[in-house]
């Protein structure tokens, strides 16, 4: 099949001001960049939307992006979105690196945003507290440069989890054995003319709105592109992660039923789960579906008493890298 000719690339990477690892999760995606199976002259820049920055306050994330730009010999424009209303002139001199500033918080508003100021024919976006894969994006620009019908592919989610892992990480990380058919939101390559409207600034769950807003059919998973995270590691995270989930699922069929008029985000072929597991995850499995049933009641009170987004919040213990 014949390549489609899409010549550009923008790396977007949505960073809240305190976020710890965004440093690692460049360098890794600089990498990959650099995969030889990649076209060397497709990436155009790399765009950080950094949000809830304060004034007068040090910002982490700004510095390992001062610092990685400095080490890698690539341009850095920094822009307050307070003031910045149009695109600076583009310039040949090579890679650039441009960090929008802005006081609000919010990833959907932080991801609209990156999307307006990007000058390439695709955005690869990707969470600032992931590791990806070297061959990933080589992988997920192929996918979406021969599949003429192909408008977002997203990577596979990879939990990192050791021997040694606790039962809270084992359980937050068995899900992710399993596709489920929607689009993963941590590592994803999407054309610039997919969507025709903005993200919904109170999404509590921009990966399935991305999935029904592009269409499924036009929604890829590639298996072998992979991110890797690290799951819940505190029940108190494991459980806020999962009313945050029940909560967006509620939010989807309330606010944006017309896009679930052709059927819903995720399947669960249940007989190939049960296939597929052993017998220790038999009990991961009982003990994440008894915590997603309280999660859902949990969900509709705290929605009884205020709107959505009052649900999102970072899970602390996803920061905890190791290695």
């Amino acid at each position: 099949m014949d390549s489609l000719g899409y010549d550009t690339l923008s790396l977007a990477i949505p960073c809240r001001a305190d976020e710890p690892g965004l440093g690692s999760t460049l360098d890794s995606l600089l990498a990959a960049c650099r995969s030889p199976e990649l076209p060397s002259a497709c990436l155009r820049e790399i765009l950080v939307c950094l949000n809830g920055v304060s004034a007068g306050r040090p910002s982490p994330p700004l510095h390992a992006v001062r610092e990685f730009c400095a080490r890698h010999a690539v341009v850095l424009d920094e822009i307050d979105l307070a003031s910045a209303r149009e695109r600076s002139p583009h310039t040949d001199a090579g890679l650039r690196c441009v960090v929008l500033v802005a006081d609000w918080r919010g990833k959907p508003r932080a991801m609209n945003a990156l999307w307006r100021w990007a000058r390439g024919d695709l955005l690869a976006f990707c969470d600032a507290d992931v590791r990806v894969a070297p061959d990933a994006l080589a992988r997920l620009y192929a996918a979406l440069q021969n599949d003429a019908r192909a408008r977002l592919v997203a990577a596979r989610a990879v939990p990192v989890v050791d021997t040694q892992a606790s039962l809270c990480s084992r359980t937050g990380a068995l899900p992710y054995r399993f596709d489920f058919g929607n689009a993963g939101g941590r590592l994803f390559l999407i054309r610039a003319d997919a969507l025709i409207s903005p993200l919904p600034e109170d999404l509590l769950l921009e990966d399935a709105w991305l999935t029904v807003a592009v269409g499924k059919s036009h929604v890829r998973k590639h298996m072998q592109a992979r991110v890797f995270f690290v799951p819940p590691q505190t029940w108190n995270d494991y459980f806020a992660e999962r009313v945050r989930t029940e909560a967006g699922k509620v939010q989807l069929r309330r606010q944006h039923a017309a896009l679930l008029e052709h059927g819903p985000v995720a399947a669960y072929p249940w007989a190939e789960f049960v296939r597929r597991m052993t017998w220790p995850e038999y009990g991961l499995a009982l003990v994440a579906l008894a915590i997603r049933g309280l999660a859902r009641l949990w969900a509709w009170g705290r929605l009884r008493r205020g709107g959505f987004y009052r649900l999102y919040r970072p899970f602390r213990s996803t920061k905890r890298w190791t290695g």
